[in-house]
């Protein structure tokens, strides 16, 4: 026999030993399979892999012996739900025999596919599911975790900014009991572990979500029509280096933004018009007046009358809403938001005239009661039913006078009040009386003045005389005298009636 020929024979038996080998292993991988699962088999993440469908079955249920579904929550928030407490069972069910026949229906060596995801067949206790969710800390939230409602995105006025910002929506932990009963339903149905109700891609319904987002187009838009109509500064040069304004935080509080339009509080801005008046309103004021009634100099205080510095309410109020009112290029609006520099709020800037009723001889913003001059005014005593005419500090002229006889509707008023006009001929009228004067003074618009009268008895007069023989609250003086009051005091000049 030739060399080649017995090489032949030894290779042809060693590949039919091998062939046989290989028969048998695979005949005896066939008939251990045929009871098993395949290697490497998982199923829904149990390894299955060369079990028996009935231990298969069985560490199943070893599996879900200790089962927990943990819940993580907003805010830190958790919840653990325990098998035992639910009575949960999971079960392999029919599909788990579905899937072990389906793998077996040819037998093969190397399957492609070894991970399986089916359904379980789970039952759990609903009532006691229910019960455990709705007593939970992410229901009904404790010490360590607060229930936060959700909260709308909303236009705000920023002071450190200064300007009208966006106030992102606060999304809450409040839960939505039924949409959170229907996740938890579904995880308990897939035997999950954990779930993350926090991430709102995955469980946008879970939680009580805000009416308005700051990407809201409406809001970005309130935004931008509030920033408009408050960035402005209103004001009134006072004087004396004093300025008083409306500033874009007073003005925020005074607007709102309803359906894309702006409304103004008008009653609130009048307050504050109301308020910046009786700042800088002097009329009625206490005053103190070194007294001459007397040989030795004494003060006196001196209150009400109509002297003193007034603004003009009805004018500035109109001015206020006139202002606030004026339209403004949004170019300059914006320009102040990238920099509220002194330029761009020069460019904000709306200066408004100073509209007084009354005025006074001088602006003290220290003491506003010292706004007369007193080198100069005109005193009258009741007491002593004398008239001091002050100049330079000191008495020009004094003289005797006659005042309003002391009853109702015939008292010469007290205070402080301004000569409003000098008439040489004048005829005075009251409800029973009309009477023609000369050299006639007014004092107060309601009649009180100085003027002479001849029909009073100067040759006996006292200082008590005008309780018997007293005007209608007018300042009788001897005719020289009237003539000369009437010659020294001057338009406006202060005159204290005490």
């Amino acid at each position: 026999m030739d060399r080649k020929r017995k090489i032949g024979i030894i290779a042809g038996i060693i590949l039919g030993v091998i062939v046989l080998i290989t028969g048998g292993f695979i005949l005896y991988l066939h008939i251990y399979y045929g009871g098993r699962w395949y290697p490497g088999t998982t199923i829904n993440g149990i390894n299955v892999s060369k079990l028996t469908l009935e231990d298969s079955k069985k560490k199943l249920t070893e599996n879900f012996h200790n089962y927990e579904l943990t819940v993580r929550a907003r805010d830190g928030g958790t919840l653990v739900l325990r098998g035992k407490d639910l009575d949960y069972i999971v079960n392999s069910g029919t599909e788990w025999d579905k899937l072990y026949a389906e793998q077996h229906q040819s037998f093969v060596l190397f399957p492609k596919n070894k991970e399986y995801s089916i359904a379980y067949n789970v039952s759990y206790d609903g009532d006691k599911l229910q019960k455990k969710v709705t007593e939970s800390q992410i229901i009904l939230g404790s010490e360590d975790y607060k229930i936060v409602e959700p909260a709308s995105a909303h236009v705000k006025y920023d002071k450190a900014k200064k300007q009208y910002i966006c106030v992102g929506e606060v999304w809450g932990n409040k839960i939505q009991l039924q949409a959170f009963m229907a996740v938890l339903q579904k995880a308990l149905q897939e035997a999950r572990n954990e779930i993350d109700i926090s991430d709102r891609e995955k469980y946008p319904d879970v939680y009580e979500t805000p009416r308005v987002t700051s990407e809201d187009e409406t809001l970005k838009k309130e935004i931008s029509l509030c920033n408009n109509a408050a960035l402005r500064f209103i004001t009134w040069n006072m004087g004396e280096g004093v300025t008083e304004k409306i500033t874009p935080n007073q003005i925020s509080k005074w607007i709102t933004c309803r359906n894309g339009k702006i409304k103004y509080d008008e009653s609130a801005l009048e307050k504050w018009v109301e308020k910046f008046c009786m700042k800088y309103k002097t009329v009625g004021k206490t005053r103190m007046l070194k007294s001459h009634e007397k040989k030795k100099v004494r003060k006196v205080k001196v209150s009400g009358g109509d002297y003193g510095w007034q603004l003009d309410y009805n004018k500035t109020v109109e001015q206020a809403k006139k202002a606030l009112r004026k339209k403004i290029d949004n170019s300059l609006t914006d320009a102040y938001i990238a920099d509220p520099s002194d330029a761009n709020t020069k460019a904000l800037t709306m200066k408004q005239k100073v509209n007084y009723l009354n005025t006074a001889f001088k602006k003290d913003f220290e003491n506003f009661e010292e706004d007369w001059d007193p080198e100069n005014y005109t005193e009258v005593s009741i007491s002593k039913q004398m008239v001091y005419v002050i100049r330079k500090g000191k008495v020009a002229f004094k003289c005797r006078c006659i005042s309003g006889r002391p009853v109702p509707k015939r008292e010469t008023p007290r205070g402080a009040f301004f000569i409003k006009e000098h008439r040489r001929n004048y005829t005075m009228r009251g409800e029973d009386y009309e009477t023609f004067v000369k050299c006639w003074v007014r004092i107060t618009w309601t009649g009180t003045g100085f003027h002479p009268a001849t029909w009073q008895p100067w040759s006996r007069w006292n200082k008590d005389l005008y309780k018997t023989r007293g005007s209608h609250g007018c300042l009788n003086l001897h005719p020289a005298d009237a003539e000369k009051i009437y010659s020294m005091v001057k338009y406006r000049e202060l005159v204290f009636i005490h």
